[in-house]
């Protein structure tokens, strides 16, 4: 079997970086769209848990065909100090912790501020991913890897309007929490003049 290039090992080493990202936002979407009530981010989450799922096996399928193995590895920040590998039901663990943790900070609150907070987390990780696949087209034109740079333009389209309709979304849901948690002789602003009247569900959705 051939020798990895130094090229294509520099390359499994950022795909892989973007593989655990994948694998970390599955659950922790999927943890998200059972506390969510509202119908139309519903809808979306649900969809994007599809496409999350979708990035990772093909960023997998990739890594193989460049003759690496797909691995989770520990991302950048507090919680991670080291690139060693680790299993996927570990990641796939901590990624539930952190996505149920933050609740903690926002336990009392309504409805609405719980879906706010998951939506602010979702386009903090919907820009993390926008900028780990702009390097990893970029660097793959540089290099002249077509299929990766292919690749990473098509899993970008779907993260920007992933994070296009949270941008959105972030300010109905602001509104929603006003109305939910302040009392009405208090609202003198946006929300005094503005409802919300985007579609809600009645009760959250459970995964089966």
């Amino acid at each position: 079997m051939p020798e990895t290039t130094v090229r294509d090992s520099k390359m499994i080493d950022l795909l892989n970086d973007a593989y655990s990202k994948e694998k970390e936002l599955e659950a922790a979407l999927q943890s998200h769209l059972e506390m969510t009530v509202r119908s139309d981010y519903q809808k979306r989450l649900k969809e994007h848990v599809r496409e999350t799922k979708s990035h990772a096996t093909a960023v997998a399928k990739r890594i193989t065909q460049l003759g690496g193995e797909p691995a989770i590895v520990s991302m950048p920040g507090p919680e991670g100090l080291s690139r060693a590998a680790q299993g996927v039901h570990d990641v796939v663990g901590k990624a539930k912790a952190a996505a149920q943790g933050p609740l903690d900070a926002v336990r009392g609150s309504g409805e609405q501020a719980r879906m706010l907070h998951n939506a602010r987390a979702e386009f903090e990780n919907e820009a993390h991913e926008i900028a780990t696949y702009t390097v990893i087209d970029s660097f793959a034109k540089a290099v002249g890897d077509r299929p990766t740079a292919e690749l990473a333009r098509k899993i970008l389209r779907d993260e920007e309007r992933m994070q296009a309709f949270l941008g959105k979304l972030l300010a109905d849901l602001s509104i929603d929490m006003a109305h939910d948690e302040v009392p009405v002789s208090e609202i003198h602003g946006e929300a005094a003049r503005r409802v919300s009247t985007a579609p809600k569900a009645r009760r959250p959705v459970r995964s089966s």
